[in-house]
């Protein structure tokens, strides 16, 4: 093409580019415009065109386009060129990158860089011999040329430094060799790395840089005197020096991903890592701090742990106590630094002390007690919850990594950790932060910044009250007496007028609040010694009597009616916190030796907010009453008549609940049928009052539902009464199921008996089989199953084939399967689909017998029309089976995965002579041919190897000589030369090794494929 040509072609392509991301271009006009540029795409000799376009253009639009284009035919087309179009390729893309790397746009340069990394993914070393010592070379350069070569080196790590998924395919012995040539050359571009860092860390000003390798043992001056003498540098070229800091250990953090790390990576190089993420507190170096601190994390992340490691963790020890150091002892750095800075100094603290602080103890450089010291200032000097949240799993991490013994060394670090805590969340102490926390608005675990910030907090001190219960349990009580005054001064209706006195007084109920909660989490840390100390079991008895008598007061009072909102609505949640903290101290009432009439005086404190009353209480008040409730009638034996003791609650109860909301209502039938077990008549009466359907199944099933889910782990006396009282309610609602009147009502029926089956299917008796039959015939209708009433009736049906006995028809449950579920099981009813597979994969395990008849007695296989029938039946339940292997609903096929692993182990089904001879060889197929599969069926790849590796070894002869080779050959696309190479498979029948050779196989099968595909007859090595 001469000039002119070449000039006219980019003009139009221009104008093309311009135009589709133009906003006035319609789609139409868009699809146009894609076609012309895919035709121009696939043309042989595109890249011509490409070459001469990008030497012209300065059009990011079209940069861009030509790139991509480029890209496409590299991974496409490489192997199809001749030695020459490579070369004169890559020395275009390289002489392109080099003269204009300063003035193009960052994204067109790091494209570049990548092409380059692909082509040497292919022709390094025996076409492109110099591809890595260009990288290191360019290494060493300065300013722009630098950057340069980092942009390839972390393509480089990308791309060819590890044999992982990079989404391109390549011969599994192209891919080990790639990694073997990146490992070889990985101590000069280390060095060459380090070396960078170490010039800028002198150009910033330091005498000091980062120590040697053979400088031996660390030092308080190994951290450089950048934190000493923390000042900004102006200087012209500091923007740059900075880029290339950045840039440099952003390719160290991914060189440090997957290199052996032991071997690779010397201490004096992680030292220096350390240095540059310690200088968050200057302007313009929190990039390279972030990225510092996320290089050392790495490591750690990882395990490291190189010869020296001791040495090395001295290293990270001196240089983290610098820098904390530094950020306690001025205020100003501490706030200075960025948050996300502060969090990854935390993140990397968590890894430092989970791994290195007991290998240090026996270190005589080690004072683990001034580490401590300046954790706990770092810990309580961050500017924000959110960061001391992340300090307070350092400290979580730190009594993981403690052993009992060392519980009185370290206390006195404890203690302050306990009162720093306490400090910090009571209101009188930190208003100023806690105040901003915001307690409405829920994350996406349901709690909002309040919530979340309070468990954390409450969570590490029960943690340090695990080595040391009573001290903490006392810590915690002298602050709760000490409020728990206040609030009985506040209860008695005492009207507060001044703002200020206003004020100290919701301080005050906040906090008692909050301690009350963690006085409840200590219950279990407190007694949880078999032989419970005096004094621990005074201590709780004290709080139960104490709290007891609160509650007692309060529902006389009602001081949450008697104040104004602001303290009203503080009344409310410190009675809730008392509620549910008795509520966990029910638990351990007789063992504390507290009276019989205290926990009386809680149920009679209790039951005002679960009666109705013109007034509503507050629905909070209403749910925590009733969780004490439960709590009480679980863990306490009343020795008066529980009935007498719930008076009007149980009247109320066994007409109605519904002026409570429907969650409490819940929690209080599941207390009073709990309290009436005593009284079988009265648990009967209860249970047969609620299942009179005279209301309808839709508003009388779904709270028997809850309470047959309530009871499901009950005793098998519980169970028996309860049965009982619940038998009418279920022969009404079988009856329901059948009569069409009440089809709209199916989703709660079925519910019903989904729990009752789960709850109780060992007390039914023969109702089970009746109902079970019901069960059969209602879900051969032709409906639809938009509520899951069908999948809930499988899953009934399913528990009545695991509960054994002779009641259920296999051949009904499988002429139901087959017939009406499976086919109904489609792609857009997945629950459907796993329900039946769950109920085949049961009939499967549990009744594999019925398979295989015998005659009377005689233990000999019938023979004839039943047994041919039987052995039909097992085969369209195989057949089933195999198909689910095909499914891309991945809890489908870990259904099927776990079934077969099953049947194996119990049954041998791979040794039995009609899986091997008619479905051995498919459901390989189906599991080997899976194994390159990605998405979501990559995710059970280990649980579909050792599948196919079980399969194999029943016959690993046949599997490597018979089936393998006739599985290659049938394989579309693979050509007969590449079938007949790759079934040469190793002997080796361990898993592990297994597993990696049918890995490779599979891989190199689908890169011979798509190469077949592309016009190429052969790969290069």
């Amino acid at each position: 093409m001469t000039d002119f040509e070449i000039n006219e072609a980019l003009s139009s392509l221009e104008i093309l580019m311009s135009e589709f991301f133009a906003h006035t271009t319609n789609n139409f006009r868009k699809r146009e415009i894609e076609n012309i540029l895919e035709n121009f795409a696939n043309r042989r000799d595109s890249w011509k065109h490409c070459l001469l376009f990008l030497q012209k253009s300065q059009n990011q639009y079209v940069l861009m386009f030509i790139l991509t284009t480029l890209e496409k035919i590299i991974n496409r087309q490489w192997i199809h060129l001749s030695d020459n179009e490579k070369t004169e390729i890559r020395l275009t893309l390289m002489n392109e990158l080099m003269t204009k790397h300063e003035v193009m746009l960052y994204f067109i340069r790091n494209k570049l860089a990548a092409l380059l990394v692909a082509i040497a993914r292919y022709d390094w070393p025996h076409l492109y011999p110099d591809f890595f010592s260009n990288i290191v070379e360019l290494l060493k350069c300065d300013g722009h040329q630098c950057i340069v070569g980092l942009v390839l080196a972390q393509a480089a790590s990308e791309e060819l430094g590890a044999a992982r998924d990079t989404g391109v395919l390549l011969p599994s012995a192209r891919r080990s060799q790639l990694e073997r040539l990146m490992l070889k050359g990985m101590p000069q571009m280390l060095n060459a790395l380090s070396a960078i860092l170490e010039k800028n860390a002198q150009k910033e000003g330091q005498s000091n840089p980062p120590p040697s390798p053979t400088s031996g043992l660390p030092q308080s001056s190994a951290l450089p005197d950048l934190l000493a003498n923390a000042h900004d540098v102006h200087s012209g070229d500091r923007a740059l020096n900075m880029d290339i800091v950045v840039k440099c250990l952003t390719t160290l953090q991914h060189l440090f991903s997957w290199l052996p790390l032991s071997s690779h990576v010397p201490p004096s190089l992680v030292t220096t890592v350390f240095y540059w993420g310690s200088v968050a507190t200057q302007s313009q170096s929190v990039e390279a701090a972030l990225a510092g601190l996320g290089g050392v994390c790495e490591l750690l992340y990882r395990r490291y742990a190189p010869p020296s490691s001791a040495a090395t963790a001295l290293r990270l020890h001196h240089c983290s106590l610098r820098l904390l150091r530094h950020l306690a002892h001025h205020n100003t750095h501490m706030h200075r630094a960025p948050i996300d800075y502060l969090n990854k100094l935390a993140e990397f603290l968590k890894l430092f002390v989970s791994l290195h602080f007991k290998r240090l103890e026996a270190e005589p450089e080690f004072d683990a007690i001034e580490f401590l010291s300046y954790l706990f200032q770092y810990t309580f000097q961050v500017p924000k919850c959110s960061t001391f949240v992340n300090c307070l799993d350092i400290w979580i991490q730190f009594i993981d990594v403690l052993k009992p013994e060392d519980t009185s060394k370290y206390w006195e670090a404890l203690q302050a950790l306990v009162n720093g805590v306490l400090n910090k969340i009571q209101f009188q102490h930190n208003k100023a932060q806690l105040q901003h926390l915001d307690n409405d608005v829920c994350d996406d675990d349901g709690e909002t910044e309040w919530q979340t910030f309070l468990k954390h907090c409450i969570e590490c001190i029960a943690r340090v009250a695990d080595l040391a219960p009573l001290d903490v349990f006392t810590a915690v009580m002298e602050r709760w007496q000490c409020l728990a005054g206040v609030h009985a001064r506040s209860s008695v209706g005492v009207r507060v007028s001044a703002p200020a006195e206003a004020d100290r007084l919701l301080a005050a109920l906040l906090d008692l609040a909050t301690l009350t909660r963690l006085l409840g989490r200590l219950a279990p840390a407190l007694l949880a010694e078999s032989d419970g100390s005096s004094a621990a079991c005074a201590a709780g008895a004290a709080l139960v009597e104490r709290c007891a008598s609160s509650l007692s007061g309060a529902a006389l009072t009602r001081p949450h009616r008697t104040h104004g909102p602001p303290l009203a609505s503080a009344h409310i949640a410190l009675q809730a916190e008392m509620f549910a903290c008795m509520g966990a101290w029910c638990c351990y009432a007789s063992e504390c030796g507290v009276p019989l009439r205290t926990m009386d005086s809680l149920l009679a404190a209790a039951l005002p907010f679960l009666v109705p009353h013109e007034q509503p209480e507050p629905p909070l008040l209403c749910h925590a009453a009733a969780h004490l409730l439960l709590s009480l009638s679980k863990n306490v034996k009343f020795t008066t008549d529980p009935i007498m003791m719930l008076g009007d609650l149980y009247n109320h109860a066994q007409r109605s609940l519904h002026y409570l909301e429907p969650k409490t209502g819940s929690v209080v039938r599941e207390a009073l049928v709990c309290l009436s077990l005593c009284r079988p008549e009265a648990a009967r009466g209860l249970l047969g009052a609620w299942g009179s359907l005279n209301g309808g199944p839709s508003a009388v099933l779904p709270p028997l539902t809850e309470l047959l889910h309530a009871f499901a782990g009950a005793s098998t006396h519980s169970k028996k009464i309860i049965a009982e009282g619940i038998s009418s309610a279920a022969e009404s609602a079988l009856r329901m199921l059948c009569d069409p009147v009440y089809s709209t009502s199916e989703s709660e029926i079925t519910d019903f008996f989904l729990a009752l089956f789960t709850a109780l299917l060992p007390q039914l008796g023969s109702f089970a089989y009746t109902a079970i039959d019901v069960f059969l015939e209602v879900a051969q209708r032709e409906t639809g199953d938009s509520s899951g009433s069908l999948e809930r009736l499988v899953e009934c049906v399913r528990l009545g084939v695991e509960a054994g006995g002779g009641g259920v028809r296999v051949t009904a449950v499988l002429e139901l399967l087959q017939i009406h579920v499976l086919p109904r099981a489609t792609h857009h009813s997945p629950a459907l689909a796993r329900a039946a597979h769950r109920l085949l994969a049961s009939v499967l395990v549990h009744r594999w017998r019925y398979f295989f008849p015998t005659g009377p007695g005689s233990g000999v296989g019938v023979e004839g029309a039943e047994g041919a029938r039987r052995s039909d039946e097992l085969r369209g339940a195989l057949t089933a089976l195999g198909g689910a292997l095909l499914s891309q609903d991945i809890d489908l096929l870990r259904i099927a995965l776990n079934t077969l692993d099953v049947l194996n182990t119990k049954w041998k089904l791979y040794h039995k002579a009609l899986f091997r001879s008619e479905f051995m060889g498919e459901f390989l197929s189906v599991l080997v041919s899976g194994l390159s599969e990605g998405g979501a069926r990559a995710l059970l790849r280990d649980e579909a190897v050792s599948a196919a590796h079980a399969m194999a070894v029943v016959d690993f002869n046949a599997f490597r000589h018979a089936f393998l080779p006739h599985f290659l050959r049938s394989m579309p696309g693979l050509d007969q030369q590449h079938a007949q190479m790759l079934a040469d498979f190793p002997p080796d029948t361990d898993l592990p090794t297994f597993t990696q050779n049918i890995l490779k196989l599979m891989n190199d099968v689908n890169c011979y494929r798509a190469y077949q595909s592309l016009g190429c007859n052969e790969m290069g090595p």
